[in-house]
C-alpha cells in the first residue's frame, strides 16, 4: 500500500511539474492571435454560410495535425426556424390590432397566427425543440472534433467545447440603448398576451371594448415596442470572436499541448480520452450540438463521458460557471460545478454559479445535459438583467474586448479538470487492485 501511495504522489508531482512549465499565457496569445486571422480571413459565420463551412475544415485541419482522429460531421439543419416567430408576431400583432379597430370578423384569422407565433416562441425559443424545422429551407452544418487517446485503455472520455458559429446582430446591443435589452425584446410579449385577451372579448362583446381609451391607449403605447422588435435582428452575422471562435481555437491550442506531452513520452493521460469538439449552429438554437449527441448517443452512454463547454469569454471578474441551462429549464451537473469551482479558487478564478435566466437562452451543455451526460459551460460575461458596454451579438464582437487573463483562465482550469479526472480513475484502480 506504501508503494501505491508513493507513486501516486510521484504522478501527482510531475503532473504540477508540467503545469509548472506550460506558458498558458503564451497559448492565451496564440489563441487570440488565431482566433483575429480566422475573423479577418473568412468575416461573420452564419449557420450554413459558405464562410462558416469554411471554418470549420481550417479547425478540422488543425486538430488532424495531432489527434489521434478527427472527423467532420455534416447535418442538416433549418436556421431560419429559430427566428422566424420574430417576425411572424410582430405583423400578426398588426393586423390584429387594425382588424380589432375595423370591427371585423376576420380578425380571427391574425388571431390564430398571433397564438400560432406564441407557440412557436414557446417551443422553439423556450424549449429550444426542433418541431417547426421541417418548414424551412435545409442549410449543411459542420460539426469538427478530434481524439485524444490515452496511453492506457480508455476508461472515461471528457469532451472539450466551443462553437465556431457567429449570431446575427442584435440592433439593440449595437445601439446606445443596450441597456434597456431586457425590457425591449420582453415587453412585446405582453403586448401580445394582452391583445389575445381584448380580442378573445371583442369577439364575445361583439366589440363592445374597442370604444375603451384605455384599451386604445395600450394600443399605441405597444406600437413602437411592437415595431422594434420587427426589426430587431439584423440579415448581417457578427465577428463573434468572444462568442465564440475564440473557445474553439483556445482548445486546440490545449490539444496541441497534450499532444505533445503524449509525443515526447512525459507524464500523459493514463486512462482518459479527451474529445475536443467545435459545434456548428449554436446560434441558430443548439442544432450543432443536438446532432451530434444524438450522433454519438451510443458512444457516450457506453463509458463515463463529461462535457465541458465554453462560451462568450470576455470578462475575467465576470467568470460564471453554470448550474441550469436553456432559460434555467435544464440542470447541469452539480458535481461538475463544485469541482471546476474549487479549481479556478486554485488558480485565483472567481467561478460564480449562474442559473441560466428565463429569456437568456442556451449553451451547448444542454444537449449533453438532456441524454443524461453531466455537463457544464463556463462563461465569462456580465449576467445582470440591466447591463451595458457589451459587444456580445454585436458587430464589435472582435478579439479586442476579450481580455487575455480569460483565455489563460479557462485554459488553467480545463488542464486541472482533465488531469485531476484522470487521477480518479487511477486511485480508483489501485483500490480495486488492494482489495
Amino acid at each position: 500500500m506504501k508503494i501505491d501511495f508513493i507513486d501516486l504522489n510521484f504522478y501527482l508531482f510531475r503532473v504540477s511539474d508540467i503545469v509548472m512549465k506550460i506558458n498558458f499565457s503564451d497559448l492565451s496569445t496564440k489563441s487570440l492571435e488565431q482566433t483575429d486571422s480566422f475573423i479577418q480571413q473568412f468575416g461573420p459565420r452564419l449557420t450554413g454560410s459558405d464562410s462558416c463551412q469554411k471554418v470549420a475544415e481550417e479547425l478540422a485541419l488543425s486538430l488532424s495535425e495531432f489527434c489521434d482522429k478527427t472527423k467532420i460531421e455534416d447535418f442538416n439543419v433549418h436556421p431560419d426556424s429559430f427566428s422566424f416567430y420574430v417576425k411572424l408576431l410582430p405583423i400578426m400583432f398588426f393586423l390584429c390590432s387594425i382588424l380589432l379597430y375595423l370591427k371585423s370578423y376576420w380578425v380571427i384569422l391574425p388571431l390564430i397566427g398571433l397564438l400560432l407565433g406564441i407557440i412557436m416562441m414557446i417551443f422553439i425559443f423556450g424549449f429550444y425543440k426542433h418541431i417547426f424545422d421541417r418548414f424551412f429551407p435545409k442549410k449543411n452544418g459542420k460539426n469538427v472534433y478530434g481524439h485524444i487517446e490515452p496511453l492506457q485503455d480508455v476508461r472515461q472520455q471528457i469532451i472539450i467545447s466551443g462553437h465556431h458559429d457567429s449570431a446575427r446582430e442584435i440592433r439593440i446591443l449595437a445601439s446606445r440603448f443596450q441597456k434597456f435589452y431586457a425590457p425591449v425584446i420582453l415587453l412585446p410579449y405582453l403586448f401580445y398576451l394582452f391583445s389575445l385577451v381584448v380580442i378573445i372579448i371583442a369577439l364575445i362583446g361583439n366589440f363592445e371594448i374597442t370604444t375603451s381609451p384605455i384599451i386604445l391607449g395600450v394600443f399605441i403605447i405597444s406600437i413602437p415596442f411592437v415595431l422594434f422588435n420587427f426589426f430587431i435582428l439584423s440579415r448581417e452575422g457578427t465577428p463573434g470572436a468572444g462568442d465564440n471562435l475564440i473557445a474553439s481555437v483556445m482548445i486546440i491550442e490545449l490539444g496541441k499541448y497534450l499532444a505533445s506531452l503524449k509525443q515526447a513520452d512525459q507524464n500523459f493521460l493514463e486512462h482518459t480520452r479527451i474529445i475536443l469538439t467545435s459545434f456548428d449552429s449554436e446560434e441558430a438554437g443548439l442544432r450543432g450540438s443536438a446532432a451530434f449527441m444524438k450522433a454519438h448517443y451510443e458512444e457516450f452512454h457506453k463509458i463515463p463521458t463529461y462535457h465541458l463547454n465554453f462560451d462568450s469569454l470576455y470578462n475575467f471578474d465576470e467568470f460564471h460557471v453554470l448550474t441550469h441551462d436553456i432559460n434555467g429549464l435544464i440542470p447541469l451537473s452539480h458535481e461538475m460545478v463544485e469541482n471546476l469551482i474549487d479549481i479556478g479558487k486554485n488558480h485565483g478564478i472567481c467561478l460564480r454559479k449562474f442559473k441560466m435566466i428565463f429569456g437568456g437562452g442556451g449553451t451547448d451543455a444542454a444537449e449533453s445535459a438532456r441524454i443524461g451526460i453531466p455537463a457544464t459551460t463556463i462563461i465569462a460575461m456580465p449576467t445582470n438583467i440591466i447591463r451595458e458596454g457589451l459587444v456580445y451579438h454585436t458587430r464589435n464582437d472582435t478579439i479586442e474586448f476579450i481580455e487575455p487573463a480569460v483565455v489563460e483562465g479557462c485554459l488553467k482550469i480545463s488542464w486541472d479538470y482533465i488531469f485531476q479526472k484522470d487521477k480518479q480513475t487511477i486511485s480508483k484502480n489501485r483500490s480495486v487492485r488492494d482489495t
